[in-house]
């Protein structure tokens, strides 16, 4: 039968023997770190949160109606993916070294200041009355930092500047000092002044760091989370033992970010500024090129405004053709006239008048007088004979018209042909002009909007330099402070809490380690259950040599096996050998019969020998119960298949603190245990 290790388990009833047996020594040790953790709470100085919150304004309208209505539903909707964008990316800037950086540089937060009361201390912030400064360049370098102790005493300082605080290192000391006084240390020189009236006697202790470290130190523990997922804001928190630091921290904190944020904006407006008067300076040369081609173009091509100009042009076309028609036919009008008067043929001259001329012009008045005179003449003829005076007369008006017609019209003639050849010159250039206009309208719209374009662009960078300037010059932030630093009115329990929970946890695990130790110390077996690891507890006896307490390891051997054989091994001196005789006893007094067989030699290996085999097996047969004694107890193991079978059982007799656990385990091996019977023998 394979038995269940019990090794690696951690019996409690063992445990709980180990603390009532020195029960005293681990209250004492458990008092004394949970009462050295709730000291160093005592002596701690309590911190006070301060909580300040901020709203992230955007300024800008730039980008709210990107997206689309999706977006802007989705915005809506949002858990802080798409509407936090924005406020994750201040965040992410408030979160920076640079802005804590920036605050302990404001408020000198690399050097603090602690008075002493006994075995407390305070911390002093704006209420000091000594101060230390050291030189910028100083702390800017600073990388170890050093702790400076004055005493005060009737108005003189005792300084002493050292490094560490358990293992202290003295970097120097100086005695009686008057105030203001400056210190020359390896970083450089430490100067201390009063800023009021100093006590009589008192112990201060300044902190001195670097800005780097103290930079790290104030980024890590100022908290800085998103107030709800559906608000642009903000939240800051921060811990310390003063409350005036904690509100000043947080106010400096936002009022840094919000000076980084105006540097960034007006950096970017600088730089944008820069470019924009580049660009307008460049594009001013081009625009005016720009207008200087379009001139040279109206020059060249004779004309202000095309699209003015070509309905007028067109209107004059027309008005020329009119023109010039009209001319035609006062052409043709004159040259008929002409031809009748000068065919030396007497007759009536056409009554039309030129065309465009009114029948009150001149040419028409002697056409018509001159007709009137041909009709007297005509009817003279005809009436009066040859050599009449008036008939006379009336050839001689006749013809002197005829001849003042003639130079008049020969006149009008040349002046209508000189205006028509003139008219045809001047249609025909305004045609040619006319047919022109489309190549000349493409190319001024090319250069118009050239122009146009130059003049738009020019018009909008000036406008974005106007903006930029605005900018550079405004003092708007992003960051609008909607609830400045407050301190909570009850300091927060919550490091003193955690420093007492380390601490009853130091004292458990210290307690758990000593008790350990001692149980590994203390593995020697006295009780029943120190056999469950090696598996042997519910075969486990206790027995005292003088009472009858062996019987019940007698029944229990009849109960497990009514005949066979019983191997003896002791352990433990002469009282696990008196309880093993005595064991032997009791079944004589209960009147079975027993035979006992000697070992000889030493040793257990004669037990594997074929002659003791069979000399036990022959006692077997005439006896009810073989007793033979195990020689050596180290070395059951080697003869476990011989004593720990069907037919027999071994029992081991164990003087009570003689044995360990390890020991016995290592002596029985592999044995089987369940056919083990273990007895711990007493005293009493």
């Amino acid at each position: 039968m394979e038995s269940k290790d019990y090794s690696n388990e951690i019996d409690l009833r063992r445990v709980c023997r180990e603390l009532k047996h020195r029960k005293w020594l681990y209250t004492a040790v458990f008092a004394i770190i949970l009462g050295a953790a709730v000291a160093f709470v005592w002596r701690k100085e309590p911190e006070f949160t301060a909580h300040s919150t901020m709203l992230i304004e955007n300024s800008s309208s730039e980008g709210q109606g990107r997206g689309g209505s999706l977006m802007q539903m989705m915005r809506v909707f949002s858990t802080g993916g798409f509407a936090s964008s924005s406020v994750d990316n201040e965040l992410l800037l408030v979160n920076t070294r640079d802005v804590a950086l920036r605050a302990v540089k404001a408020m000198n937060l690399n050097i603090t200041c602690f008075q002493k009361h006994g075995l407390r201390s305070k911390t002093l912030f704006a209420d000091t009355p000594l101060t230390l400064s050291i030189p910028e360049s100083v702390a800017d370098t600073l990388s170890n930092g050093y702790n400076v102790k004055v005493w005060i005493k009737d108005g003189k300082a005792d300084i002493k500047v050292y490094r560490g605080r358990f293992f202290k290192t003295t970097i120097l000391e100086q005695h009686s000092l008057s105030l203001p006084c400056t210190v020359d240390t390896p970083s450089g020189p430490f100067t201390l002044a009063a800023t009021g009236e100093l006590p009589a006697k008192a112990t201060y202790i300044f902190g001195v760091d670097g800005y780097q470290n103290t930079a790290d130190y104030l980024f890590n523990e100022v908290k800085t989370e998103v107030c709800d997922k559906m608000a642009d804001g903000i939240e800051f928190s921060y811990s310390s033992p003063n409350r005036d630091k904690a509100k000043a921290v947080l106010n400096t904190m936002m009022q840094e970010y919000n000076a980084k944020r105006v540097e960034r904006k007006k950096e970017t407006a600088q730089a944008e500024l820069n470019f924009l008067t580049d660009r307008i300076n460049n594009l001013y040369s081009d625009l005016v090129e720009s207008e200087h081609k379009v001139a040279e173009f109206k020059t060249e091509q004779q004309f202000v405004d095309i699209e003015s100009e070509a309905p007028i042009l067109l209107e004059k076309s027309m008005t020329s053709q009119e023109e010039l028609i009209k001319a035609a036919a006062s052409v043709m009008y004159y040259e008929q006239v002409l031809q009748i008067l000068q065919s030396g043929k007497d007759g009536m001259l056409p009554a039309v008048s030129a065309p465009g001329e009114e029948k009150s012009s001149q040419s028409s008045s002697m056409v018509s007088d001159y007709n009137s005179q041909m009709a007297l003449l005509l009817e003279l003829r005809r009436s009066a004979k040859p050599g009449n005076h008036a008939l006379t007369a009336a050839e001689t008006r006749v013809a002197q018209m005829k001849e003042s017609i003639i130079t008049s019209f020969t006149e009008l003639l040349k002046a209508s042909q000189r205006t028509i050849a003139t008219r045809n010159s001047v249609v025909g250039a305004m045609e040619s002009h006319i047919r022109k206009l489309p190549a000349v309208e493409r190319e001024y719209i090319n250069l118009s909007r050239d122009q146009l374009l130059k003049n738009e662009l020019y018009a909008f960078l000036v406008e974005k330099r106007e903006s930029a300037l605005l900018k550079i010059n405004s003092q708007e932030t992003l960051g609008f402070i909607i609830d400045p630093a407050y301190v909570e009115p009850n300091p927060s329990l919550k490091k003193s809490l955690i420093y007492i929970a380390l601490g009853f946890v130091a004292a458990v695990a210290c307690l758990a380690s000593l008790l350990l130790l001692y149980l590994r110390r203390t593995d020697y077996i006295t009780h029943r259950f120190d056999f469950k690891n090696a598996g042997m507890e519910d075969n486990a006896f206790d027995c005292t040599p003088g009472d009858y307490s062996v019987n019940d390891v007698r029944a229990e051997i009849i109960r497990r096996m009514p005949a066979g054989k019983v191997f003896i091994a002791s352990y433990g001196g002469s009282i696990a050998t008196k309880a093993a005789d005595r064991l032997t006893e009791s079944f004589g007094n209960a009147g079975i019969e027993c035979g006992v067989f000697k070992t000889e030699g030493t040793g257990n290996d004669p037990f594997l020998a074929p002659a003791v085999q069979k000399r036990i097996s022959d006692m077997a047969a005439s006896y009810r119960y073989v007793f033979a004694t195990v020689p050596d107890f180290d070395r059951i193991k080697d003869i476990a298949t011989a004593v720990c079978n069907d037919d027999s059982l071994l029992i081991i007799f164990v003087a009570k603190g003689s044995l360990t656990r390890t020991h016995l385990s290592q002596a029985i091996g592999t044995a089987d245990t369940a056919r083990i019977l273990a007895v711990i023998v007493s005293e009493s």
